[in-house]
């Protein structure tokens, strides 16, 4: 195998985990973004029912002023009532106070399940406040591992560029930029194994003369198909076992 595209499948290698390396930086802070719509969405809610519930007691506060009224209304008809010595207009104001007390019995009545409705609003609110809380932690703590993560991460994204730098120094220019091109194009993969005349980029037979060629190693080939630059993949697992061997 020519030495300079050996030295390109390295480059691939590296390529390859930086690449996937700064996946993994990218993917940390959408971790943190579910955490925070949730959070969010919590605080919605909250404001939601603040606001309710100040709809709600400001029914209780005029339902309290209507009983007051009523109340009052009755008090000043029982006094009317000793007053009165006509028999139907006595009857007819027996009959007033009567529907003025079955409407402040309504009232009362209204009163007490809004008292239940408050009660029960003020618990859920409590328990939305409750879940921000747990939810703002998580997100505290959640934030430091992504800190540590990143660091970790970038770290190690430079050691890998590093030692990128000093591998793609002994390709050729051209032969470089050629692969760029295609890696852009490729999914990030520039250079694919051939295994029995079988491109494994695409997974299409090469030409016959092409294999050939391809197996002599005096030259830089291409697959006619996904255009990646090939190697032949059983010459590399012949010199990795001559290695263990030696």
């Amino acid at each position: 195998m020519l030495p300079e595209l050996n030295k390109l499948i390295d480059v691939q290698e590296i390529d390859k985990v930086i690449r996937e390396v700064t996946q993994g930086l990218e993917k940390l802070p959408e971790e943190l973004k579910a955490i925070e719509s949730t959070l969010e969405e919590l605080k919605a809610a909250h404001t939601a029912s603040h606001q309710e519930l100040e709809e709600l007691m400001a029914q209780h506060r005029d339902t309290e002023r209507e009983m007051a009224e009523m109340e009052e209304g009755i008090k000043t008809s029982r006094q009317r009532l000793m007053e009165i010595k006509s028999n139907i207009e006595y009857k007819a104001m027996l009959k007033e106070i009567a529907f003025k007390e079955d409407q402040r019995d309504q009232r009362e009545t209204r009163l007490l399940e809004l008292m239940e409705l408050i009660e029960g609003q003020k618990r859920h609110m409590a328990e939305l406040v409750q879940r921000m809380e747990d939810q703002e932690t998580r997100l505290a703590q959640q934030q430091q591992e992504v800190d540590v993560q990143v660091q970790e991460l970038q770290q190690e994204l430079a050691e890998h560029e590093e030692k990128r730098k000093k591998l793609r120094k002994g390709v050729p220019a051209p032969l470089l930029k050629r692969y760029e091109f295609i890696r852009q194009r490729r999914d990030g993969t520039a250079i694919a194994p051939v295994h029995e005349g079988v491109c494994l980029g695409c997974h299409m037979n090469i030409l016959p003369q092409q294999f050939i060629d391809l197996q002599k190693g005096l030259e830089i080939l291409q697959c006619p198909h996904c255009q990646r630059i090939l190697y032949w993949a059983d010459e590399l697992e012949d010199d990795a076992a001559e290695l263990q061997v030696s």
